[in-house]
């Protein structure tokens, strides 16, 4: 009965939960449409625009599909060495066009660091951003999906994982509304930490024996921090850099 004049809700910036969404999808997705909208700000915005339906959500671990770049980019899927990826393999999104930013502002290291030319043009030189998203096409269905951040990749008891795949784990249980997990070290061993808001009873114990439900061994955070918000940035976004200063300095917790 609510928001009766409302068509279309539109969300990018981050990447959107589907347990999380599902529950929104729930209330308004008979007669409201869901568009997931990607882009960096450096190729001047949306590079895809992806109309959400039921069947997107029969499993809900991960995040909704991108779908398919628009056509006025073009996009590769490239490995640390800058090579395509196998189809199917995750790797790093990187956008082309006419759309692409011509670097940063009075930043020349970070301009190099991100815009590079398209090492396969070998016609002209192209300009192409190196996004930081990890991506992958899915062979069954063509679709782009996100699977998080490179730089949330990380290296953990001699395992991969990527920080969003603990998140959406941590989304999928009920009494959770949001999450995020960064990694550190204390006294040399590596450690993940989950920052965790939701119900007022949510507990340490609790997260840890239903996430071990969802996750393996390894991909459980060490600690858990119950808050009842998460801190942002200047542009609504999580923001992880203090996170990471507020919970993985254990010294300054205990003190």
């Amino acid at each position: 009965e609510s928001f009766s004049s409302l068509h279309r809700i539109i969300f990018g910036g981050e990447g959107y939960p589907l347990a999380r969404l599902k529950k929104l999808y729930d209330l308004f997705g008979e007669r409201v449409d869901f568009y997931n909208v990607y882009g960096p700000t450096e190729c001047t915005c949306i590079c895809s625009n992806y109309k959400l339906s039921e069947m997107d959500f029969e499993k809900q671990d991960g995040f909704p599909p991108l779908g398919a770049i628009i056509s006025n980019f073009s996009w590769l899927i490239l490995d640390n060495e800058l090579q395509p990826v196998a189809p199917g393999e995750a790797g790093e999104l990187c956008l082309s066009g006419p759309n692409v930013g011509a670097g940063y502002f009075n930043d020349p290291d970070n301009t190099e660091r991100n815009f590079i030319n398209n090492p396969f043009n070998r016609a002209f030189p192209q300009r192409m951003y190196k996004t930081g998203d990890l991506v992958r096409v899915n062979i069954d269905d063509g679709k782009l999906y996100i699977l998080g951040r490179k730089d949330n990749q990380v290296k953990h008891m001699g395992y991969r994982i990527e920080l969003e795949e603990i998140e959406n784990a941590l989304c999928r249980l009920d009494y959770v509304n949001q999450a995020t997990v960064v990694h550190g070290f204390a006294r040399g061993l590596s450690r993940l930490v989950a920052v965790v808001c939701g119900d007022e009873n949510i507990n340490e114990k609790k997260l840890r024996s239903d996430l071990k439900t969802l996750l393996p061994d390894y991909m459980v955070p060490n600690r858990f921090h119950p808050v009842r918000s998460l801190p942002t940035n200047a542009n609504g976004k999580v923001d992880r850099r203090r996170i990471s200063e507020l919970y993985l300095n254990e010294k300054r917790n205990a003190s």
